[in-house]
């Protein structure tokens, strides 16, 4: 997954990425490489939803040329938290079914009782194929709406007197 920005910028760009620097230097973010006209820093990824939403980008790289600042990030902490919320509810669906099925069918053997644990997986299984898509595509517009307001707020330092 990628994210592209780019806003007009006739400013600072040494103010501009010391604002980006400061800011994910914070979240957790190294600095690989710093020049007059460009910024690189890699991230340490997204465990958790409730970590700030630049963390989704594990590699983020900002670049001053003709008369613009432009950001491009790859999602790499995005793609960890999309590849989580749809597989491993699936899975565990099926490993509670698979354990259930072999827990029952010893304790009272083959019976009505199967429909109702297939039942219950099922709706949980399907639940998980609605909502882990929907939380994948919030994942990456958070991400990419906090890249976007760092993009902003570093063009209106940088533009700053």
């Amino acid at each position: 997954m990628q994210y592209t920005g780019s806003l007009p910028f006739k400013g600072n760009s040494d103010k501009a990425f010391g604002l980006a620097e400061s800011a994910l230097t914070a979240l957790g973010f190294r600095l690989t490489q710093r020049t007059a006209s460009s910024l690189e820093m890699t991230g340490p990824g997204m465990n958790s939803s409730r970590e700030s939403v630049l963390v989704g980008a594990s590699r983020v790289h900002v670049n001053k040329g003709n008369g613009e600042l432009t950001m491009e990030a790859d999602l790499g902490g995005v793609q960890r938290m999309t590849r989580f919320v749809m597989l491993f509810p699936i899975t565990l669906c099926l490993f509670l079914a698979l354990l259930f099925g072999v827990v029952f069918t010893v304790a009272n053997g083959p019976g009505n009782w199967m429909f109702a644990v297939a039942g219950a997986v099922g709706v949980n299984a399907l639940t998980w194929m609605i909502l882990g898509p929907w939380m994948a595509r919030r994942f990456h517009k958070r991400t990419c709406d906090g890249l976007d307001t760092l993009l902003a707020n570093m063009v209106a330092v940088g533009e700053a007197a």
